[in-house]
């Protein structure tokens, strides 16, 4: 296997990772470095990388979810813009794995679109169930030709169940990888 196709899958393996990145209800919403792993993009030799801006293909941009309050809808949002959380969870993936990430003229270049960002908010008599689901798709192409390399979409979901809803609990399901 080349290094090129080696150096290829290795990032997509990495950013397969990226499963539930970004936030809720107007919060700070972000992709802690903490929730990155070293994985087998790691294992490559250090790459500069081009993170071009995210492009936003939601039906709906202005919100990720309508939660219900007092029989009313109430539209959840985040404070940042969903392809500014995605861009910078894709830079603490590169940079965590031991690539460089640059404005320009990088080796390899990504391109992602952000295909859905949605959180659900379930009330029951005792419990809120809260269920955020990410989808990404992602264009990897070389830095020096534009020829696309690979093209894969990722998608994750993560849920939790609480006793008393929070806005916290709602941003923990759409900050991070599933743990």
């Amino acid at each position: 296997m080349s290094a090129r196709r080696r150096t290829l899958l290795a990032c997509l393996a990495a950013l397969l990772g990226l499963g539930g990145c970004a936030g809720a209800s107007g919060l700070d919403v972000r992709y802690p470095e903490a929730a990155a792993n070293r994985a087998l993009l790691a294992s490559v030799t250090s790459r500069r990388v081009e993170i071009q801006p995210v492009t936003d293909g939601r039906i709906e941009v202005s919100r990720i979810g309508v939660q219900v309050e007092k029989k009313k809808n109430k539209d959840v949002v985040t404070a940042r813009p969903v392809t500014d959380v995605v861009h910078d969870a894709l830079a603490v993936e590169v940079g965590k794995n031991g690539h460089a990430v640059v404005a320009e003229r990088g080796d390899i270049v990504l391109a992602a679109n952000v295909e859905d960002f949605w959180i659900d908010v379930v009330r029951s008599y005792s419990t809120t169930q809260y269920v955020g689901k990410v989808a990404i798709a992602l264009i990897v192409l070389d830095g020096r030709t534009g020829d696309q390399l690979v093209s894969r979409r990722y998608v994750g979901i993560k849920r939790r169940q609480v006793d008393k809803a929070s806005d916290d609990a709602a941003r923990e399901v759409m900050d991070a990888t599933p743990r």
